[in-house]
């Protein structure tokens, strides 16, 4: 398959995926999960990578889900909305837990905002390294809606139950500093 929305690179076994739609900080529309789909399935079947890497480009991890796709679904005819959500919704899903159940060790290197869709995608990976420049929002509340990228059930699992609620509840900004404090990141880098 070619990517034209993610670059995926090979080097010493180790495979690097870099979302690749900076203008758009790495918002994740359809055709991108396609291609994001395709890659983890190859990384998982392919047994010379030993290890897999996921970064964004530019100066954005992930902005979550696309919001003009949202848009778009949303103008379809009344019958296919709910359709329409209920598939992107198994899509979403099924990436993240090709993410998650990667039988390989699996890094975010956050090298900026990771926000809704983008942070929950951070999460399913075995270890989060982010730069100095590294934030994290569960934006969701803001725009009315559920986490839906598996945010709920991961967060929780690296920092307490009360501080995912309020994180979640209150879709507030952390900074790097206060992600690795908080044991969301594993690791702080600075540029260099």
């Amino acid at each position: 398959m070619e990517y034209k929305l993610i670059t995926m690179d090979v080097q010493s076994s180790i495979a690097t995926i870099t979302f690749n739609r900076p203008e758009k900080r790495n918002a994740m529309s359809d055709d991108m999960r396609t291609e994001f789909i395709h890659a983890l399935e190859h990384v998982s079947a392919d047994k010379s990578i030993r290890a897999l890497v996921i970064t964004g480009s530019g100066k954005g991890f992930c902005a979550g889900g696309d919001i003009a796709g949202m848009e778009k679904r949303m103008s379809a005819p009344t019958g296919e909305i709910a359709f329409n959500g209920w598939h992107r919704q198994q899509r979403v899903h099924h990436t993240q837990t090709l993410l998650h159940n990667m039988p390989k060790p699996t890094i975010a290197a956050v090298n900026g905002a990771a926000s809704g869709l983008g942070a929950d995608t951070a999460l399913a990976c075995d270890f989060l390294i982010g730069s100095e420049f590294a934030n994290f929002t569960w934006s969701y509340i803001n725009r009315g809606i559920i986490p839906d990228g598996g945010g709920m059930y991961l967060l929780p699992r690296r920092v307490s139950l009360s501080m995912a609620k309020q994180l979640i509840f209150s879709g507030r900004k952390v900074d790097a500093e206060e992600a690795l404090s908080l044991g969301i990141l594993d690791r702080k880098t600075t540029s260099a």
